[in-house]
């Protein structure tokens, strides 16, 4: 018999909660109403309503964590989201496929009450035209989760970094050009970032991680999936400024994903003297597909935020995900990235890991644009990556599966010896996420849709094998669903924004 989407049971309301307050828009339209997500322009606030709404929140006893050009994220505990609603925070259950391809049960959050609307996660303020809107955050799920600075070697087919990874991406030739993306700040929104010693070794440039929910440590990843994923940025840009933003909370949850993503938004956009920067994210909700009716008034809240963050000259970059239908990747304007899978005669195929599909919402959306290296089915053990010693990927993903749903053996490498074998396409967005960092270093007012134009004009086409069964899209000639234009050739793109792009 099949499980319900939604059964009407669910946990108390947890004591701190993460939102969204959007203020009122200068075009009137409610970000919650909003018909596309073509432009954020006419859902941005004026300072004066930005002031009257921060005023209204803070005097219901929330407190302001981070602020953007729609509105602003906050916390707090559900009687303050009681007080400025006057509706109350409840949870219920909803079926959801989660990390490493699973299905389970996963707490949301919801306002209830009487003139609270029926669409989930979003509430209304009476009383106030400061206030369109409260959308509670949702759990995020990763496209995937002193030790040695040395990986160890484990018996099973795998690529190291930087180097395998940086051959098999074109980025090798970049850098024998001198073009290593030097000084452009990538900012990126995880798990976390620990001070492996990997990244010393290597001398990577790491800038001190910002934490954004009260009470967690900036040096801490319990996970191990932001540090393990970030690897792949330096794989592909060595000279890049990482800016690690944890959205974990204290069990490794994602549970403060955008207000990670805003707080993010408005540090490049401050930061910015050198044209655009590169904001990555492996991480995404996870929806019904094909899925029933329009996006929600939740979705339309958030994915304006990351059209704004497009608009203001930042390259964003998603993971497609792995067998998962997000909202994320699908936001006009996103540089969203998928899988190919190399295996050890160098041949490519499309990884049955990753999602991949045509946007039912918008047309002209594909998700992935491009590609980067994914492992296979059924756990994608592909990359050796650095993490925390002890930490859940380093213990999970050194165990043999014994749920039933995965069967397969341990990748080889101790549980906490600092050191893991996975992948995702969480791997895949980190590193296209170097290549345009390395475009951006060469080339420092390209805009988004130039830098999407340039890795996607010379991706290498993949041709063999299919994308997760879920979509079972399969890879052909020319761009496709599975792949998208293919593999990221970083030389390639290089080649193409200096000789092609005025």
């Amino acid at each position: 018999m099949a499980l319900p989407m939604t059964p009407q049971y669910g946990q108390p309301a947890p004591d701190q909660v993460y939102g969204y307050v959007s203020a009122r828009s200068r075009g009137g339209t409610p970000m919650t109403r909003a018909a596309h997500w073509d432009s954020a322009e006419p859902f941005r606030t004026d300072p004066e309503s930005q002031q009257r709404a921060e005023d209204y929140a803070v005097a219901a006893g929330l407190s302001i964590t981070a602020e953007s050009r729609l509105g602003f994220s906050v916390c707090g505990p559900p009687a303050a989201y009681a007080e400025l609603t006057g509706g109350r925070v409840e949870t219920y259950e909803a079926l959801r496929q989660v990390e490493m391809d699973h299905i389970r049960y996963v707490t949301q959050l919801d306002i209830v009450g009487e003139g609270q609307p029926e669409a989930r996660g979003v509430g209304e303020v009476p009383g106030t035209d400061a206030i369109e809107a409260v959308a509670l955050e949702e759990p995020r799920t990763p496209a995937r989760l002193v030790p040695s600075a040395q990986p160890p070697n484990v018996d099973r087919f795998h690529l190291r970094l930087p180097g395998d990874v940086a051959m098999l991406l074109g980025a090798t030739r970049a850098h024998a050009r001198g073009a290593v993306g030097a000084g452009v700040r990538v900012a990126m929104v995880d798990t976390g970032q620990f001070p492996h010693t990997y990244f010393a070794a290597h001398g990577y440039q790491v800038s001190p991680t910002v934490a954004v929910l009260p009470g967690t440590s900036p040096v801490h990843d319990p996970v191990g999936h932001g540090t393990g994923e970030s690897a792949n940025v330096f794989a592909v840009a060595p000279g890049a400024d990482l800016h690690a933003y944890r959205a974990s909370d204290n069990s490794g949850s994602l549970t403060g994903a955008f207000t990670a993503f805003i707080r993010a938004k408005a540090d490049c956009l401050g930061a910015k003297t050198e044209g655009p920067q590169v904001l990555t994210n492996s991480w995404g909700g996870s929806r019904t597909f094909p899925p029933v009716g329009p996006p929600t008034a939740n979705d339309n809240v958030f994915a304006l935020e990351i059209r704004d963050a497009v608009e203001q000259g930042i390259t964003v970059v998603f993971s497609a995900m792995n067998g998962q239908f997000a909202m994320e990747p699908q936001v006009p304007g996103v540089l969203s990235v998928g899988g190919v899978f190399v295996g050890p005669g160098l041949e490519l195929q499309a990884s049955d890991y990753a999602s991949g599909y045509a946007s039912p919402w918008f047309d002209g959306v594909v998700v992935p644009v491009v590609s980067g290296l994914v492992g296979m089915r059924p756990r994608a053990q592909y990359l050796m990556l650095p993490v925390p010693p002890g930490c859940a990927l380093d213990v999970s993903e050194s165990r043999a599966q014994a749920d039933g749903q995965l069967p397969d053996t341990g990748d080889g490498t101790a549980q906490d010896d600092g050191w893991a074998l996975f992948s995702g396409t969480s791997a895949a967005a980190p590193q296209v996420a170097g290549a345009a960092a390395v475009l951006l270093a060469a080339r420092p007012t390209l805009a988004p849709h130039q830098v999407i134009k340039a890795v996607a004009e010379t991706a290498v086409d993949v041709t063999i094998g299919a994308n997760h069964p879920r979509f079972n899209r399969p890879a052909r000639i020319g761009p496709d669903e599975a792949t998208g234009a293919g593999l990221v050739n970083v030389d390639a793109a290089l080649s193409f924004v200096l000789d092609q792009i005025p």
